[in-house]
């Protein structure tokens, strides 16, 4: 499996979820566009590492992925051309088959259940919660479920958590590009 793609995927379906990215939604969700500031925190458990590669990350000084949670904060500029655009292409470029199921998409939340498979062999299968507390503040969770078909993460479940909190900063997106996220911090 590729936890990178698999955690980048995730990040950006909470991202995406932020601005209630619904696949099925076709108008902009009930939040004020402009300049949106999230903060997303991803807790993985089960991550089958061979141990080389974990005694290399520790000789480098890096932390072993799965064993703290990663949190990253971002600003993203969502216009009501660039939500349009993120539904028409959110699956466009990935590797992987999708379906969402038990889509509720209202005024004040969304919620829906994905399942996905990768030609690698790869299965995910999860559910998540947005929660759109007025026009300037979100909330959410989700908890996903990965079995790697290859690999040393091969047959073993790899779970992942995630929250995500977000605000509005300004109706100006400054330098923030639409579908250009700006990362201010990942720890």
């Amino acid at each position: 499996m590729h936890l990178s793609v698999r955690l980048a995927s995730t990040l950006a379906v909470a991202a995406g979820c932020l601005a209630g990215a619904s696949l099925y939604a076709q108008t902009p969700p009930p939040i004020r566009m402009g300049l949106w500031e999230s903060t997303n925190t991803i807790t993985m458990t089960g991550l089958q590492l061979p141990p080389d590669v974990i005694e290399k990350l520790k000789a480098m000084g890096r932390s072993i992925p799965g064993s703290t949670p990663q949190t990253m904060t971002a600003q993203s500029c969502y216009t009501p051309e660039e939500w349009q655009k993120s539904m028409a292409d959110a699956r466009r470029h990935r590797d992987e088959q999708c379906t969402q199921n038990n889509l509720s998409f209202t005024s004040s939340k969304m919620v829906f259940d994905e399942s996905c498979t990768t030609s690698r062999g790869d299965t995910t299968t999860g559910h998540f919660e947005m929660y759109f507390d007025d026009a300037e503040h979100a909330h959410g969770s989700g908890h996903f479920t990965t079995t790697g078909g290859q690999g040393s993460q091969a047959g073993h479940p790899l779970n992942i958590d995630m929250t995500v909190k977000g605000h509005f900063v300004s109706a100006d997106c400054g330098e923030v590009k639409p579908g250009s996220p700006k990362i201010i911090n990942h720890q």
